[in-house]
């Protein structure tokens, strides 16, 4: 179903308490809590594209595939061609959607779905929520609510670890798996001893983000780089703002998706 939208009859305004931020090539995108998804294109001014009636959507994340722009929401996955919205046929809370050797997939309330391009279909988990997905050579790997799902493509098996709490982001860094729980705490990979949590003090986690050789954490005490110190993993704070929950890399240009002051830009970022 698609649903027509003229951005232009929309008030231009400065999009506030962001949930999610998505650099394109020439246009930069915005989630908010309650006032829709806005866009900007180049310096221009911010137009709210979202339809009136999505603007109650809680929008968890937004993703670029080509040239259509995806917002996994709470009220399913829906896609914006630049003119018009498409409600895709998947009408489950949406956490995370990726775009990968054809194959379509949702991370929603009740399990994976994926697409061949047709109809959406149950792939695994219907049971439960599953929040993320990582596709590398071998393994299919996912960020669930009570822990973490592999598949192994060479076994076509699926290894499940129950960690006690729900993963909502993933990463790969320098070969290690690394994850962020719901409640605020790093997940790491280790060969001996399986899944480790650790809880930094005075800091809630919100999401793990990989732009080019850059690893960053969102939290409720600004944006942090992931680094190996002596080594172990480290922590360096990238900009000190107040709760960060979404970044995105353009260029040479940072952008924070923040709560209290809306889409932050840093400019000269520092390599990884």
């Amino acid at each position: 179903m698609s649903t027509e939208h003229a951005a232009s009859t929309r008030g231009a305004r400065e999009p506030l308490s962001c949930s999610s931020v998505l650099a394109g090539s020439e246009t930069l995108y915005a989630a908010t809590m309650g006032s829709g998804i806005y866009s900007r294109r180049l310096e221009g001014e911010w137009v709210r594209i979202s339809a009136p009636e999505q603007e109650d959507y809680t929008v968890n994340r937004l993703v670029l595939a080509g040239e259509t722009l995806y917002a996994c929401t709470s009220e399913g996955l829906i896609s914006y061609d630049g003119e018009q919205w498409e409600e895709e046929e998947l009408e489950l809370p949406c956490f995370q959607f990726r775009a990968e050797g054809g194959c379509l997939y949702a991370c929603t309330s009740h399990g994976l779905w994926c697409s061949h391009g047709a109809a959406w279909g149950m792939a695994a988990f219907p049971d439960r929520k599953v929040y993320d997905i990582l596709n590398v050579p071998q393994y299919l790997i996912l960020g669930c609510e009570k822990g973490l799902a592999l598949y192994d493509r060479f076994s076509s098996a699926w290894m499940e670890f129950d960690l006690g709490t729900g993963v909502t982001s993933l990463a790969i860094y320098n070969g290690q798996l690394i994850g962020v729980s719901e409640h605020g705490e790093l997940v790491v990979g280790n060969p001996q001893k399986g899944f480790e949590r650790f809880r930094y003090k005075g800091l809630f986690l919100f999401s793990i983000v990989v732009r080019g050789q850059q690893i960053l954490l969102c939290t409720d005490r600004g944006l942090y780089r992931l680094c190996w110190l002596g080594g172990r993993l480290a922590m360096r704070s990238v900009d000190a703002c107040g709760p960060v929950t979404d970044v995105d890399v353009r260029g040479e240009q940072m952008y924070l998706a923040t709560l209290y002051e809306g889409i932050r830009q840093i400019d000269g970022v520092p390599a990884g």
